[in-house]
């Protein structure tokens, strides 16, 4: 019987190409690199979807600023460590979408801001109505009295209070704070509307504009004629709320 010769190499356990065990990493070949997706990334991608409201009202403005900030924080992350970070698509579309949104807001609310004043009116905000501490002897500014008996145009919220619907007179405040989360504002802060046609309101977040007469009552003994009101000492006398 013929005997098997085995090679040099076998016989003495030594192999130039050893077999892979059936399991082992060369059989599998190199082991998946693992990557963290970028935080910025997601954050940009998130405020870029929420962008469109800066549209919609300038407050939310900010929207489109963060998506632009956190896009380019993941970008420049992702540039620096693009072995341990991804998220290169979700950035880009988050700050795309933000500074989209940031120049279309700019621009129509600039076009909104110099056309919205009817003719014959005055604009009048309310931070012209706050009277300056150091300067001022009265609790009224002087802006409103000189402003006493003028037609003006103003922008504000409705302050929410018992009734919400078909309101012929109203508290007219600057912002959100004070409009709906349970602020305090000061006495000057607030402008009573009561208006004069037929018009009526009904309570919403929305932002108001009141055209009509400014009255400052210097007495704060003055009110405007109904209980939803309290006394004030800024009033419009209004002939249309939008």
């Amino acid at each position: 019987m013929a005997v098997e010769t085995l090679p040099d190499e076998v016989r003495w356990g030594v192999l130039s190409d050893p077999i892979p065990a059936a399991g082992s990493a060369d059989e599998m070949g190199p082991a998946d690199e693992y990557r963290n997706v970028s935080k910025s990334a997601i954050a940009a991608l998130a405020f870029g979807i929420l962008s469109p409201l800066g549209i919609w009202s300038a407050v939310f403005l900010i929207l489109p600023l963060l998506a632009i900030c956190f896009g380019a924080v993941a970008l420049a992350s992702i540039r620096r460590f693009p072995e341990e970070v991804y998220g290169r698509g979700a950035s880009w579309a988050g700050l795309i979408a933000g500074l989209c949104c940031l120049a279309l807001g700019i621009g129509w609310h600039s076009y909104v801001y110099a056309t919205e004043v009817p003719e014959g009116y005055q604009r009048l905000n309310f931070y012209e109505l706050r009277p300056n501490a150091r300067t001022s002897n009265t609790f009224y500014s002087e802006a409103a009295a000189a402003m006493d008996g003028q037609k003006v145009f103003m922008k504000g919220y409705v302050r929410p209070n018992d009734r919400k619907t078909k309101l012929k007179s109203f508290i007219l405040v600057g912002d959100f704070g004070s409009c709906c989360f349970g602020g305090n504002p000061k006495m000057t802060d607030i402008v009573g509307v009561r208006i004069m046609s037929d018009q009526t309101v009904d309570y919403s977040w929305q932002l108001r504009r009141v055209t009509g007469t400014f009255r400052l009552h210097q007495s704060t003994m003055d009110v405007i004629g109904e209980k939803d009101v309290p006394r004030i000492c800024y009033e419009v006398e209004a002939d249309n709320v939008w």
